[in-house]
């Protein structure tokens, strides 16, 4: 427990009363020192208590205020004066000029040695010394619980019990709680943190007029920070032991997500590459929390605005989910469709949403539904659904059947030539139009000489029999690549030969 100097007034065995100054009587005490020097401020300092005879209190008035001006400059908790020892008999000068400063003046009697009231200090001290070591032990007592998976909520909960404070673990970039659930730093700090432009989370002190807060930002993760109020116990060490735990459980958390992300890559590669039976696959995915009754395939496709964290963003949100990343694009498995809008919020970008999974081996299935979906999306419909997927792209294939006919029926001689001779035809046309047929853009995206293009363009349109000179041969061939996409997958689509493979 800290010890005031309200605490020396009101210890009747220590007699003392106060002379002046009672707004300072609160100043929570260091140490108290004697020192019958001039000028006691070039010794003492914050948080100490001048213990005087007399003998150094200036006679003069004018020299009794500075006297006592030094000392408050100097952060000197208070000064006692023994009763009837050696000051001047007139020390009108220095009462008026600690009342002016709020600057406690006590004064001792003459029976009460001042090592009494230093052993009071001590004794004080060492009870909150005790206090502390007990807290810490109690801090990592809560963290052996938390390896338990007490979850971070519940361990900050704990910790805060621990040292009888408030504690709060938000995003030094937003000042939001670090993860979904935790409570979410109170305005006035949010108001402090936010206009002191230059802070920094390393360690720093705050005030917000009446009260004091710790910050600290955890050890390897600079983004994230600490902030803590209230209570006696709170000091620099007690804060680093805070740290350390949190970072420890925050540690053991993204492990355990990773692990979770790794299994459920190789989970959607089983199901994508029909590795398993529909027995196998119906267990993994009600033991990775996707039963397929109730659970959706959403495809992502990233783009440039997508936050290169993720999945870091993610689990803060506490969003359960499978997942596979291949180029840019990312199948997810859900079991609450309603996840949708926050995963969407969360990557920046479109996404297509299959139908029920209904079994574990239509998997594949599903990703040509979410495929197709997605193919349907536009900025202002960011989130589609197969069943609906007609509402706006009216000129795409409404369902797999008709973008496999459509497809088929346009460059399904190409795909069998591409497949044939290990050419890259397709490849070819797709970059064409995307590059809205610019032959330099083209062939630079390519890494071929333009001859090599034309001549494969002019093999594209004897193959297909469609010209790409007219709207409606680029129309026909365009809408066709985007039926392929849907119709074949995306891992037909990603397999073909390498741009700079030659031409057979």
């Amino acid at each position: 427990m800290s010890f005031s100097i309200q605490d020396i007034i009101d210890n009747i065995s220590l007699r003392t009363r106060l002379l002046t100054g009672i707004e300072g009587t609160q100043r929570t005490l260091r140490w108290a020192h004697v020192c019958e020097l001039a000028d006691p401020s070039e010794w003492l300092g914050e948080g100490d208590l001048l213990m005087t005879t007399g003998i150094g209190i200036p006679r003069d008035g004018e020299q009794q205020r500075a006297y006592v001006t030094r000392l408050s400059d100097a952060k000197v908790a208070g000064m006692m004066i023994g009763e009837n020892m050696q000051a001047p008999e007139d020390i009108s000068g220095l009462r008026d000029q600690a009342s002016l400063l709020g600057f406690p003046v006590l004064i001792t009697h003459y029976s009460v040695p001042f090592s009494a009231v230093t052993k009071a200090i001590l004794d004080a001290r060492q009870q909150t010394e005790d206090q502390r070591r007990r807290a810490v032990v109690r801090l990592y007592e809560s963290a052996r619980i938390g390896l338990r998976h007490l979850g971070l909520n519940g361990l900050l909960v704990r910790l805060s019990a621990d040292v009888s404070a408030e504690l709060y673990l938000f995003d030094t970039r937003s000042l939001c709680p670090w993860q979904e659930g935790l409570e979410s730093l109170p305005a006035r700090w949010r108001e402090v943190l936010s206009s002191r432009a230059r802070l920094t989370y390393d360690l720093t002190r705050c005030h917000d007029g009446g009260s004091e807060a710790l910050v600290m930002a955890l050890p390897a993760l600079p983004e994230c920070a600490i902030l803590a109020t209230g209570g006696q116990l709170l000091d620099y060490g007690i804060l680093h032991h805070i740290a350390s735990v949190l970072a420890i459980e925050l540690e053991r958390v993204q492990s355990e997500h990773e692990r979770m992300l790794r299994l459920g890559s190789e989970l959607v590669d089983d199901l994508l590459n029909v590795r398993l039976t529909e027995r196998a696959a119906v267990e993994r995915l009600e033991q990775m929390g996707c039963p397929p009754g109730s659970s959706y395939l959403v495809l992502a496709r990233l783009d440039d605005a997508a936050p290169n964290n993720w999945q870091l963003e993610l689990n803060r949100q506490n969003m359960k989910m499978v997942s596979r990343q291949a180029a840019d694009e990312v199948v997810f498995l859900v079991a609450d469709p309603s996840t949708c809008e926050l995963l969407q919020a969360a990557l920046g970008c479109c996404l297509g949403v299959s139908a029920v999974l209904g079994a574990g081996l239509r998997v594949p299935e599903a990703l040509r539904e979410a495929r197709l979906a997605l193919a349907h999306s536009t900025t202002t419909r960011k989130i589609v659904d197969y069943a609906n997927a007609l509402d706006e792209a009216f000129w795409l294939p409404s369902d797999l059947e008709q973008a496999n006919r459509m497809y088929r029926r346009v460059i399904g001689s190409l795909a069998d030539y591409d497949a044939q001779n290990g050419s890259q035809l397709i490849q070819t046309l797709r970059v064409f139009l995307e590059q809205n047929r610019s032959w330099q853009k083209s062939s630079q995206m390519l890494n071929v000489h333009k001859q090599t293009l034309i001549y494969r363009i002019r093999r594209v349109e004897e193959i297909t029999g469609r010209s790409l000179d007219d709207t409606e041969g680029v129309v026909a061939l365009w809408v066709a690549l985007r039926a392929m996409e849907i119709s074949v997958g995306a891992k037909s689509v990603e397999n073909r030969s390498s741009p700079t493979s030659p031409l057979r």
